[in-house]
């Protein structure tokens, strides 16, 4: 009888990997970070989007070879936009979007109160409740846009002068090698030297 080693190699190793991740999902750190998803999923997405954008993401750029010098400095300056995207974002995220998502939330939780017209028009129109949510839901983004831009790209120049930047050696001076070349120039015209009047 023939035996696959493929075969049995897969089912050696499904039972330990099975056990490995329901050791993981039955942990108490594991039940603690759903828990937190769960009720504070705009700062999860953050802080997941954190480590990919700001810590994966810039390592890989980096990772990537460089043909030249150019190349070399180009992939600095995108690592260095992705690490301040990602800290901007974050920051943003959870100190602003929160309380304005959070405000948003609550208007349209209660519309009668807040939106009084407007509840009339989206009780009569489910289609305007569902386009006048999208419109809240993408607010705060399209709010927050410049200032994130400008912010990112403030901090991505200050982290790629304090990660990625290379102090240059000064080139010599050209007045430096002016005697040597005029030395040189003159040392070619016996002739002319003649008439300058040499001692007498």
């Amino acid at each position: 009888m023939a035996i696959n080693p493929v075969g049995a190699m897969q089912k050696a190793t499904q039972p330990q990997f099975t056990g490995v991740v329901d050791k993981v999902v039955s942990s108490k750190a594991f039940e603690s970070v759903a828990k937190f998803a769960g009720e504070n999923s705009a700062t999860f997405n953050a802080a997941s989007s954190l480590v990919m954008a700001g810590v994966l993401r810039p390592l890989t750029i980096m990772a990537l070879p460089a043909k030249n010098e150019q190349e070399q400095k180009n992939k600095g300056n995108a690592a260095a936009h992705a690490i301040a995207s990602a800290v901007i974002g974050f920051a943003i995220t959870s100190t602003v979007m929160k309380p304005i998502s959070a405000g948003l939330k609550k208007v349209m939780n209660n519309t009668d109160k807040y939106l009084p017209k407007l509840s009339e028009k989206m009780k009569s129109n489910p289609a305007l409740e569902k386009n006048v949510n999208k419109v809240l839901s993408f607010g705060p983004d399209i709010l927050l846009a410049v200032p994130r831009a400008l912010l990112t790209s403030k901090l991505s120049g200050y982290v790629n002068k304090a990660l990625f930047g290379k102090k240059k050696e000064a080139a010599p001076a050209p007045a430096q090698q002016a005697p040597v070349v005029a030395q040189a120039q003159e040392s070619q015209r016996p002739v002319l030297d003649s008439f300058k009047g040499g001692t007498k």
